[in-house]
């Protein structure tokens, strides 16, 4: 059993990459990999804990980006070493404008009437990155809202009141950056993307000639039929199906490490099938 989509505190997770690890081991997974929002920060430390706790890390990250008008998640594995200057250089820059958004969207809260403050998010953050989960959880402590997906259905998600967008990379910008890392890149929960069927189909013909090697396909918020429909487009475009949780802890408790779609765990050659495409694009 493995994990290809787990957040840490170094993003908007709740648990330390070591702490993630260690979590993986007394669940009986054999490998987990790290793949932190718009940042690589995580790596080291959980590379450093994988052999400690007989835990395969795999160094990735995940890149928010445009396509289009369409918004999309991409996930990069196998990053060489520790990622280089130019990587982490741009990933800084998301996470600028990131921390621009968040001060942008508590000062829509406050106009609002329900405000929070920075230092409530810092604490619960607890010294990582601060993103939207963090605001619904201290707007959820407040008792503004009964839960952080309340928080997001009524202020947080695209197009609600308190919401506000930033600046991404494109899909072509996140593959050539990746690639230059040695990464291996992947297309994230595409079920959620707010696209109709057709177009989806489209942006993942468009992301294979960009480069893109993997679609993933078992995810816990995908259904039985989205599962079926994403097997059939990857099979159909020579994508490696891979699976993930999407984990962040106890911010996201809907979601278990190890667990993909269905609640159903994910199966150890999905990652093999991921290392085959990887070595075979180095031999090419």
């Amino acid at each position: 059993m493995i994990d290809l989509h787990v957040h840490t505190t170094c993003s908007d997770g709740t648990l330390s990459p070591t702490e993630v690890v260690a979590l993986a081991a007394g669940l009986g997974l054999s490998a987990v990999a790290i793949t932190d929002h718009d940042t690589v920060d995580g790596l080291e430390e959980a590379l450093a804990a994988g052999p400690r706790y007989g835990i395969e890390v795999v160094p990735g990250v995940e890149i928010n980006l445009e396509h289009g008008q369409i918004t999309l998640d991409l996930l990069g594995y196998f990053l060489r070493g520790l990622p280089d200057t130019a990587l982490r250089g741009c990933l800084a820059e998301l996470c600028a404008y990131r921390d621009e958004r968040n001060a942008r969207i508590l000062e829509r809260l406050g106009e609002l009437g329900v405000p929070v403050q920075p230092a409530e998010l810092a604490e619960i953050a607890g010294g990582g990155a601060v993103g939207r989960p963090h605001i619904g959880e201290a707007m959820r402590r407040r008792g503004y809202v009964t839960s952080i997906s309340d928080a997001f259905a009524r202020y947080l998600r695209r197009g609600a009141p308190a919401f506000v967008d930033r600046r991404r990379l494109t899909l072509a910008e996140s593959v050539r950056l990746l690639q230059r890392t040695g990464g291996l890149a992947v297309i994230a929960h595409p079920g959620i993307i707010r696209t109709d069927e057709a177009g989806l189909a489209a942006i993942v013909r468009e992301a294979v000639a960009l480069g893109v090697a993997g679609l993933e396909c078992w995810h816990p918020d995908h259904s039985t039929e989205t599962v079926a429909r994403c097997l059939e487009l990857a099979r159909g475009n020579g994508l490696v199906a891979t699976g993930g949780s999407d984990y962040h802890g106890t911010i996201k408790p809907d979601a278990h490490l190890g667990r993909g779609a269905g609640g159903a765990p994910i199966a150890d050659d999905v990652l093999e099938a991921l290392k085959k495409r990887a070595a075979q694009t180095v031999a090419g």
